[in-house]
Parts: structure tokens; sequence; C-alpha cells
């Protein structure tokens, strides 16, 4: 079983995942027919842009690049917001696993050790949204008991 520590990303580390998540959000959208590909990156780019007013420092926002502690190579990165409010809530924007990576363990190992960090931050559940193609992803989870609170649908016309 691998592991990981998830290390704050600095500066270059957090622009080249910026720009990758806008480029990854905008052809999902598209994907899954909710966006029209002309447009679709300005408009994730907007969306990204209102989520993180002061980029990395962005209040609540909670950047980590996974790194195998046995190598000590750095897997992917996971990105988390702590909800504002009352209740301490966590929300999961981006899981990304090196493709060279995928299929090892490291998608698991990595929500694990977001677990631990979320207990220690004293939040009381982790939310997340996963597009309903990615199978992989939706087991993995589904094993980890995140459960469907919300279900979208969608008739092509």
């Amino acid at each position: 079983m691998v592991e990981v520590r998830l290390v704050p990303m600095g500066r270059d580390e957090f622009e080249a995942m910026l720009e990758a998540s806008v480029r990854r959000y905008a052809e999902e959208n598209v994907k899954v027919g909710y966006w029209n590909p002309d447009g679709a990156l300005l408009r994730s780019q907007q969306q990204h842009d209102l989520l993180l007013p002061d980029g990395l420092r962005s209040e609540g926002h909670h950047f980590y690049t996974a790194v195998d502690t046995e190598t000590d190579v750095a897997v992917g990165h996971i990105w988390m917001r702590v909800e504002p409010g009352k209740e301490r809530r966590g929300f999961i924007f981006d899981v990304y696993i090196e493709e060279g990576m995928r299929g090892k363990g490291y998608g698991r190992a990595m929500m694990l050790a977001l677990e631990g960090k979320a207990r220690r931050m004293k939040l009381c559940s982790l939310a997340l949204h996963v597009f309903a193609y990615n199978s992989v992803a939706r087991h993995l989870y589904g094993s980890l008991g995140y459960e469907v609170k919300s279900l979208n649908m969608l008739k092509e016309l």
C-alpha cells in the first residue's frame, strides 16, 4: 500500500496546477454536454477567478502536492476549501494523479491523507463533485464512504 504526505504548494506549483485545472474543468464540462466548446475555457477561467480572488492566498483554500513517502516523488495534487459558516465543512475541488502514477493506489492515499488533515482542522465533513463518466473516481470515492447526495441529469435534444 502506497502512502503520501501532503505538502502545501508553493507559487510555481500553484500556477501550474491552476492552469491545468482550468483546462480540465472546461474539457469535462464540454464532454458531458454542459458547456459549448466555444467559450468553455473562458467560462472555466472566470469560475476559477471567482473562487480564487487572491490566488494561492485565497481565504479558506488549501492546495497540496502529494508526495510518495517512500520515493519522495510528487504524484499529484489535491485542492480543498473550508466552507465558510458555523459548521466546518470541507469541499474538495480537484484531485489529480499524474498520468504515469494512476492505478497504483495514490488516489486513495491522497484522499486518506486529506481526511487526516480535515480531522485535525476539526471539519465535520468532506464533499466533492465527480462527473458521472468518471467511473474510476466514482468507485474510489464510494469505497471511501462518500455517498451520492445530489444527481444532475441531462437529455440531449
